[in-house]
C-alpha cells in the first residue's frame, strides 16, 4: 500500500467517526428527544416540537447549494471544521432553551452544520482521493450516518434518563467541538498532495443522459419527483415519532430507545443489501419492491404492542426504510442517464427535502387532532403504496431513447 492510500484510508476512518458524531448525535437522536421536550414542557404541542426535525431538514436542504459552491473554492476541511463546531453550539443553545424561539433557533443552526459537515464535503473528498475503490471508501465513511443512529440513540437515551434532557445536548455537542473538529483539521485534506484541482464542471457531453429541458418533459423525471416527496415525508414522519408512539403503547423510554438504536443497525445493513439487488434487477424494481415492504412494516406497527410484531417491524423497516437513499441516486441514473446527473439528482431530490420538513409536522398534527398516530401510520403506507407505484412506472434511458430513435425508410417500408 503506497502512503497515498495509507492517508486515503485514515481519512475514510476519520470521516467515518464525523459522521458518527455529527450526523449520528445532530439528527438520528431527535426521536429521543421529542418525547423528553414533551414532558419538559407540557403546553408545546406534538406539532411544535415535530417542527424542530422538520426545520432541521429544511435548513440542512437549503444549505446544500452554497455549501457546494463554497467547497469548489476553499479546503472542505475548513469547511467541514465551521459545520462540526456549529453543529456542536446548536446543542449547547438547545441544552439552554426555556421556550420555543431558541429551540427553533438551534435546530435551524444544527441544520446548517449538518450539511457543512457530513455527507456533502465527504463525498467530494473521497472522490478526490480514491479511482479503483471509491465506492467502497464512500459506503465505509457515509454508513457513519447510521452507525451513529444506532449508537447515539442509545447514548442520549441514556443521559435522558439519568442526568435530563439538557445534560444529554451538552454530552452530543462537546464531542462534537472537541474531539471533531481537532480530527478534521488534522487529518482531511479535499484532494491529494501535488494533485490537481478537480474540476466539478468538466464537460459531460461524452455520457448518455436527457438534457435538463428534456428530462423536464419526461415521464421518469416526474415519477422521481413524487417518489423522493413520499419516502421523505413518510420516512421522516414515523422515524421522528417512533419513540413517542413506543412509549405511547406501553415500552419504557429505554426500550423503545433500543428499538430506534436496532433500526438503524438494519438500516445500515439495507443500504449495502438493496443496492446488491438493484445491481441484480434494475433500481427501478428494486426501488418498488422497497416501498411496498415498507408499508407492509407500517401494518404491522399497529400490533406493536405485541414483542414479536414490534420485532418483525424493526426488521422489516429497518431494512427498508433508508435503503431508499441509495435506491433514488442510483434510479435517477438508470432512468435521466448521466450526462445531467447532478443537476437532475438535486432536483428530485428537492422533493424528498420537502418530504422530510413536513413530515413530522403531519404527522405530529393528526396526533394532536386524534390524539392517536394510527391516522398517521395509514397516510405513510398510502404514500408508500404511491412510491412503489411511481417507482415502477420510471423507464429506463435506453429504452426511451430507443423509442425516440426516428424510423428509416427500410425499417418502415420493410
Amino acid at each position: 500500500m503506497t502512503q497515498q492510500e495509507r492517508q486515503g484510508w485514515l481519512i475514510v476512518a476519520s470521516l467515518f467517526f464525523v459522521l458518527l458524531l455529527v450526523f449520528g448525535s445532530g439528527y438520528n437522536t431527535v426521536a429521543v428527544f421529542v418525547p423528553a421536550l414533551l414532558r419538559a414542557f407540557p403546553r408545546w404541542s406534538r406539532a411544535e416540537v415535530a417542527l424542530l426535525p422538520s426545520l432541521l431538514a429544511l435548513a440542512a436542504g437549503v444549505s446544500v447549494l452554497p455549501i457546494g459552491w463554497l467547497l469548489d473554492r476553499v479546503e472542505a476541511r475548513l469547511v467541514m471544521v465551521f459545520g462540526a463546531a456549529a453543529s456542536g453550539s446548536a446543542f449547547l443553545v438547545a441544552s439552554r432553551a426555556s421556550s420555543l424561539f431558541p429551540m427553533v433557533a438551534a435546530y435551524l443552526l444544527l441544520g446548517v452544520g449538518i450539511s457543512a459537515a457530513t455527507v456533502l464535503p465527504a463525498s467530494l473528498v473521497l472522490a478526490n482521493w480514491f479511482e479503483a475503490r471509491r465506492g467502497l471508501a464512500m459506503g465505509v465513511a457515509i454508513s457513519g450516518t447510521t452507525v451513529g443512529g444506532m449508537v447515539m440513540t442509545l447514548v442520549a437515551s441514556s443521559v435522558i434518563l439519568g442526568l435530563g434532557w439538557r445534560i444529554a445536548y451538552i454530552a452530543l455537542g462537546l464531542p462534537m467541538i472537541v474531539a471533531v473538529v481537532p480530527l478534521v483539521a488534522l487529518t482531511v485534506r479535499s484532494r491529494p498532495p501535488g494533485t490537481a484541482k478537480l474540476n466539478v464542471a468538466q464537460s459531460a457531453g461524452g455520457l448518455e443522459g436527457f438534457e435538463t429541458p428534456d428530462a423536464l418533459l419526461s415521464r421518469s423525471f416526474w415519477m422521481l419527483v413524487i417518489a423522493n416527496l413520499c419516502f421523505g415525508l413518510a420516512a421522516a414522519g414515523a422515524v421522528v415519532h417512533m419513540v413517542a408512539y413506543l412509549e405511547g403503547v406501553g415500552y419504557k423510554a429505554n426500550t423503545a430507545a433500543l428499538a430506534m438504536s436496532l433500526f438503524f443497525g438494519f438500516a445500515a445493513l439495507g443500504k449495502v443489501a438493496m443496492g446488491y439487488v438493484a445491481d441484480r434487477i434494475s433500481a427501478r424494481l428494486a426501488l418498488a419492491a422497497d416501498f411496498a415492504a415498507t408499508a407492509l412494516a407500517f401494518v404491522m406497527v399497529f400490533g406493536a404492542r405485541k414483542l414479536l410484531l414490534l420485532a418483525m417491524f424493526i426488521v422489516l423497516f429497518g431494512v427498508a426504510a433508508a435503503a431508499p437513499l441509495v435506491l433514488l441516486p442510483l434510479l435517477v441514473a438508470e432512468s435521466l442517464g448521466r450526462r445531467r446527473y447532478g443537476v437532475l439528482g438535486a432536483l428530485t431530490g428537492i422533493a424528498g427535502t420537502v418530504g422530510a420538513t413536513i413530515g413530522p409536522v403531519v404527522a405530529g398534527r393528526i396526533f394532536d387532532m386524534t390524539n392517536s398516530y394510527v391516522g398517521a401510520f395509514e397516510l405513510f403506507i398510502l404514500l408508500d403504496i404511491i412510491g412503489a407505484v411511481a417507482a415502477f412506472a420510471c423507464q429506463p434511458y435506453s429504452s426511451q431513447q430507443a423509442r425516440a430513435l426516428p424510423i428509416s425508410p427500410v425499417s418502415a417500408s420493410a
